[in-house]
């Protein structure tokens, strides 16, 4: 840690009475500048300070005292003795933005050294929360004082976002909104905690984070509670604010599904449609509706099923639904991904068809091999198309992955072992990307 700038003076002004410095933080602070610093002596007279009356109303105080824990989380020694440091660090030096605000004087005297202690505080903190998330000796109890560490955090990010933004250069990573969703998942995966969940989550949509799958967890906090109305709510007000994201559209049916009324929600959507002013999400939703039902997903009635037939009367349908959604938005990347997981999995079944063929039928097995390849030809056509999109429309690590891995098994039963290299070496690629 740098050394924090030398703060002298011999009056402090604070709520309109005049106290003389105490001895015990002038004397932190003396240690904490020395070299090499003395952090243990720092703590003793800084805690001594802590002791006296009158110095919990000093923004000083707060700054030393924030230093001083500052300076032990950088000591693995001291630190596992002080295994709280991080903690009482963020607290004082929330503690001193509030003692000195509005106080043009002390923040003229001390903004600087609080601002260069900023960051570190932060850091350490932002560290300390994620080894209590960790924590599977006591994970409720641990992930409490998780919460309890971001709601310090959040106090410092979101001042700091309005006053220097410090942490901008050194952890851009690290801001107001991070917290917040670091806090709602603590709170829905550790706490279970689904009123604090959905706290933290209107704070992030209320403080515009552009996230759909906020309205998913907040959805399924309700869902965990039995509130269906409010769950199905929470959904529609997701598919209004994002009406094209794959992730809300999937929790919408995924809905319907496990309350039986997925044939209620498709005959809305064919009702929709017959009325000609449907759009090209409601075409993928119906098309993911008979997609599902074509690969055994789902029976006819909407039920899930563990391992269905595929049905390729019901792919045929899903296939026009996702073209026509295609051809009202060239952009829809759902459509279009799913379209090419439609086209291999018929690929698949014209190959599986062909397999099972005997010997003695090779004019059959070609005919079979050549819709075979003419599906994959197709599948992986579209893959490209989807992989092509960029930036916050792209695919995710994960569905890429996915379809490299389908595309070189297409590749390799078409024979085409160039493209084969070609899929290990973007799998290999990705796979090493941070």
């Amino acid at each position: 840690m740098k050394k924090i700038i030398a703060i002298a003076t011999a009056l402090l002004v604070t709520s309109g009475y005049i106290y003389a410095q105490l001895p015990q933080i002038k004397g932190a602070e003396a240690l904490l500048n020395q070299v090499p610093p003395d952090i243990v002596g720092a703590k003793k007279s800084i805690d001594k300070a802590a002791t006296i009356s009158g110095a919990e109303s000093l923004a000083y105080f707060w700054l030393i005292k924030s230093s001083t824990y500052t300076a032990i989380c950088q000591k693995s020694k001291l630190l596992a003795e002080n295994p709280d440091a991080a903690i009482t660090a963020i607290e004082a030096l929330n503690m001193y933005y509030k003692r000195a605000e509005g106080d043009k004087k002390v923040e003229r005297k001390y903004g600087d050294a609080a601002d260069e202690l900023l960051p570190a505080v932060v850091a350490f903190t932002w560290n300390k929360a994620l080894q209590l998330r960790r924590d599977t000796v006591d994970a409720v109890a641990s992930a409490k004082k998780a919460d309890g560490v971001y709601s310090e955090m959040a106090k410092l990010t979101k001042y700091d976002e309005s006053h220097g933004e410090v942490l901008k250069t050194k952890y851009p990573d690290i801001t107001y909104n991070a917290v917040l969703k670091n806090a709602y998942q603590n709170a829905y995966f550790g706490l279970k905690d689904y009123n604090l969940t959905r706290k933290y989550i209107d704070m992030l949509i209320n403080n515009k984070y552009d996230d759909p799958t906020l309205y998913v967890f907040k959805a399924r906090t309700y869902e965990q509670e039995k509130n269906l109305e409010k769950q199905l709510e929470t959904i529609k007000a997701g598919r209004t604010a994002y009406p094209d994201s794959k992730d809300v559209i999937a929790e919408e049916i995924n809905y319907y599904i496990a309350n039986d009324k997925l044939i209620v929600l498709k005959k809305a959507i064919d009702k929709e449609i017959a009325s000609g002013n449907a759009g090209s999400t409601y075409y993928y939703i119906r098309g993911y509706v008979n997609d599902q039902i074509g690969v055994g997903a789902l029976s006819k009635d909407g039920k899930k099923l563990e391992n269905g037939t595929l049905d390729t009367a019901y792919l045929s349908m899903a296939e026009k639904d996702y073209r026509k959604a295609i051809d009202l938005d060239p952009n829809n990347l759902n459509a279009i991904f799913n379209l090419g997981t439609l086209y291999a999995n018929l690929g698949n079944y014209w190959n599986k068809k062909a397999s099972n063929l005997p010997y003695s039928a090779t004019t059959l097995y070609k005919q079979y091999s050549d819709i075979q390849n003419d599906y994959y030809k197709k599948s992986v056509e579209y893959y490209e198309k989807a992989n092509a999109f960029t930036g916050a429309t792209a695919l995710t690590k994960n569905e890429k992955l996915a379809m490299y891995t389908d595309m070189k098994q297409m590749y390799a039963k078409i024979g085409d072992m160039a493209k084969v290299k070609e899929m290990n070496e973007r799998i290999r690629s990705l796979r090493s990307a941070n």
